[in-house]
């Protein structure tokens, strides 16, 4: 039973899904900031739930962080729970990513970032 249970959530682990569309919440800059690995990594460092893939239940968040001049990342603030869980995972992902800052004219700027994340079941 406990076998069959972790070949199930592993399934459902493969199976999930996890998109992320960037957005600034300031444009005033020439290049975004973004994962140094890019978003490919931060979806990968995204962590889908295992209570929420038992239940097949989908979750939507938006995170709005502040990143500095080097990349360090502040001041997180959910603007749209999905969940608790689903904005734990959110928050762990960014927290758990390095980060290139916006740049302007060449030169690195802080800005504040708005990120949602989709969790779907499938």
């Amino acid at each position: 039973m406990i076998k069959t249970k972790l070949i199930l959530s592993t399934l459902v682990v493969l199976f999930s899904l996890t998109n992320l569309m960037a957005d600034p919440i300031s444009t005033n800059y020439t290049a975004q900031p973004e994962p140094v690995y890019g978003m490919e990594y931060l979806e990968q460092q995204t962590v889908y739930p295992t209570q929420e893939q038992d239940l097949r239940r989908d979750g939507y968040v938006v995170l709005n962080f502040h990143i500095d001049v080097v990349g360090n990342i502040s001041n997180i603030q959910v603007a749209k729970s999905g969940g608790s869980r689903f904005d734990a995972s959110a928050i762990a992902a960014v927290l758990n990513t390095e980060w290139n800052p916006a740049m302007q004219n060449g030169t690195a700027i802080p800005v504040t970032f708005q990120l949602p994340f989709e969790f779907r079941a499938k």
